[in-house]
């Protein structure tokens, strides 16, 4: 190829003659479809991370309701126990021990069995006890409580221990009401606990009135006590506010991110609409659904998303859109200026170039002239040589950018002591067999010029004065006498020092994570594919190591943004160093990082995680305290592609979450 044609090209790419508005719009639209291939790629991200932490919130708000009603359960056996083995209970104790068990329940009470006999006796004995308006009564169609009538026995509510102010129901017979009745019937059945239908509860304040009965029967010991008589002695109940036990203790309505709806099945009809939450529900598929069971019904517990949930888990593609769009503005402006200013100082060097051509003839005989000619040209250096690479001519452009004066060089120096000759040595023999004679180094960068009396352009580093090195881009001519003899050599040096330092600005941005400093996800999917390409081909192993920090957004809603930007910095300093020079340390997003380890098995990434782990756990982080994280490992199995293996040891993160936290999920199989 010609020098000719290797100089059109501006980049390696780019025809000298191209319009710079054109390659800017063109850029530009490069930019805005990478960008749009990238937004979508982050949206199908962020949905399924949506999904994972709803379903890790659902999981959990599940286990704790779970848990809610299990205790009821054991409350309740425990106050049963109480009768059973007590010969006599008064209303001093039953306070005592029922009081401290008011956890979600709103009462607990003691109905004993009562016959129509020993009514006026039994209303008597608890009037004497200090309950001087105490009778057997029974509900009205109202609402409301009335003397009940004459049946073969009651089971009246004789002591109660309420987190109500309400007035206590006390003397309420609760087999006088059909539901109560069949609940009671139920229990005395099975022997065991039974819970009611939904109902409306006496004695509690109308919002906490929504809510079921949960009963269990006492009956009587024989004097060994150890085996049941089967006499009934009456029914101990805990009175449960469906409002009180589902939503107490968590979030209000405006900052709680689930909607729950629980719908009772054992109902013969239709499922009856236990609770629904206050909190609306955001539309869209995201939704869990399970099953619960509680002293013999059966429950159906729906879960949706809120517009809480989906504000603290807000998408990043809006971001991603903009920063891409400003990144494919500014490179375009920034290729815009480059080829602009390139295009200006080849046009700028070409007439100079005439103009030097023009006056080649009176070269030897107007040294002076020439030389004020080349003096006006100060935004470029224009350096002059003979056959031998000594310097004849340095222009004023040349002495501000190297620093010598034209008295230091002129006659002096060759162009090879201003350049760094390991870009030249390996050029020296072949060019002096080219050309059958002798070839110095500091007349190898110039030979090539004068193949074909064209000219070379290419980058070199020059030495300054001061010892410093500067970038040029450097064209060089040949310089003929009137026979078109090979005289000297003509360099003309534009500056790019600038230019390759935003080049290489611009390749540390788009690879790092401004926040953290460490590697970005783009850098980290460059390496992971040169890995896979590396193993597939030649063999070897290698393995990751995913990380994720334990209760993150705790930190940013409690203590700010601020303060989570400084946990991740603190954190990735202090892992920064616990990793060999192979391991890529990169930050997937958010709280999520990623540990790439060349050349290691699983066992060993295993041991580097734990020795992480250790770092974390080993001192607290200023103005938090002590930060942990879940970590997940997958090495590399033949024939897997890169998206299965993250995608295992985002599982093991997941799996390490769902186990408590704070801990190293081993690898799965």
């Amino acid at each position: 190829m010609s020098s000719n044609q290797a100089s059109a090209k501006i980049l390696g790419l780019i025809n000298e003659d191209t319009s710079s508005w054109v390659v800017a719009v063109l850029v530009f639209c490069a930019g805005a479809v990478l960008t749009a291939l990238l937004a979508l790629t982050n949206v199908e991200l962020y949905q399924r991370q949506l999904r994972q932490r709803f379903e890790l919130l659902a999981s959990e708000r599940v286990s704790r309701i779970q848990e809610r009603l299990d205790g009821q359960l054991q409350r309740l056996d425990s106050l049963r126990r109480f009768f059973v083995y007590s010969d006599e209970v008064s209303q001093e104790e039953f306070n005592g021990f029922a009081n401290p068990m008011l956890i979600w329940t709103q009462a607990y009470s003691w109905a004993p069995r009562v016959l129509d006999a020993d009514r006026l006796q039994f209303e008597a004995s608890a009037q004497a006890d200090g309950v001087p308006s105490y009778a057997v009564r029974e509900m009205d169609e109202a609402g409301g409580l009335r003397t009940a009538g004459h049946r073969a026995a009651y089971f009246p509510v004789r002591y109660t221990q309420s987190r109500s102010t309400m007035p206590l129901p006390t003397g309420f017979d609760v087999d006088s009401e059909h539901a109560r009745h069949a609940t009671l019937q139920q229990a005395l059945t099975t022997g065991n606990m039974a819970a009611s239908p939904r109902m409306n509860l006496v004695g509690l304040e109308q919002e906490n009135r929504n809510g079921v009965l949960l009963v269990a029967p006492v009956l009587s010991r024989d004097r060994m006590g150890t085996e049941h008589s089967g006499v009934l002695e009456g029914y101990v109940m805990a009175v449960i506010s469906l409002r009180k036990l589902m939503a107490e203790g968590l979030p209000q309505q405006d900052l709680d991110n689930l909607a729950l709806r629980l719908y009772d099945l054992t109902s013969p009809q239709t499922p009856d609409l236990l609770y629904q939450s206050n909190a609306s529900a955001v539309p869209g598929d995201l939704q869990f659904g399970t099953a619960l069971t509680f002293a013999g019904r059966h429950y159906a517990l729906q879960i949706r998303p809120t517009a809480a949930f989906i504000g603290a888990n807000p998408s990043s593609t809006d971001s991603v859109v903009v920063l891409g769009a400003l990144l494919s503005f500014m490179l375009s402006a920034l290729l815009y200026a480059l080829i602009s200013q390139r295009q200006r100082a080849v046009r700028l060097v070409e007439q100079r170039t005439v103009q030097l051509r023009q006056r080649e003839q009176q070269l030897r005989s107007a040294h002076g002239q020439l030389r004020n000619v080349l003096d006006a040209a100060t935004q470029v250096a224009i350096i002059a040589t003979d056959l031998e690479g000594v310097i004849t001519t340095f222009n004023i452009g040349a002495e501000k950018m190297l620093g010598y004066s034209s008295a230091e060089v002129c006659g002096a120096l060759t162009l090879r002591q201003l350049h760094l000759p390991a870009e030249l040595a390996e050029h020296v023999s072949e060019l002096t067999q080219r050309y059958g004679r002798s070839i110095k180094a500091g007349e190898a960068m110039l030979v090539e010029a004068v193949e074909e009396h064209g000219h070379q352009a290419h980058d070199w580093t020059f030495v300054r004065q001061d010892g410093s090195h500067l970038r040029v881009n450097m064209q060089v001519s040949p310089v003929l006498d009137e026979q078109d003899q090979w005289i000297g050599y003509l360099a003309v040096c534009l500056d790019i020092t600038e230019r390759k330092r935003v080049e290489e600005e611009l390749r540390t941005m788009s690879v790092t994570d401004a926040l953290t400093g460490v590697y970005n996800r783009r850098y980290f999917q460059e390496r992971l594919q040169a890995e896979l390409l590396r193993v597939e081909r030649h063999g070897g192993v290698f393995a990751v190591v995913m990380l994720d920090i334990d209760h993150f957004k705790c930190i940013n809603d409690q203590l700010g943004h601020a303060v989570g930007d400084h946990v991740l910095q603190a954190i990735c300093a202090r892992l920064c160093h616990r990793l060999r020079r192979s391991d890529v340390f990169c930050r997937l997003g958010g709280e999520e990082f990623m540990v790439l380890c060349p050349d290691t098995d699983g066992d060993q990434a295993y041991a580097l995680a734990a020795e992480l782990w250790a770092a974390l756990r080993a001192e607290p982080v200023d103005g938090v305290g002590r930060v942990t994280a879940s970590f997940g490992i997958a090495s590399w199995r033949k024939g897997e592609g890169g998206d299965a293996l993250l995608l295992r040891a985002d599982s093991g993160v997941y799996a390490a979450k769902l186990a408590g936290r704070d801990r190293i999920e081993p690898e799965l199989v």
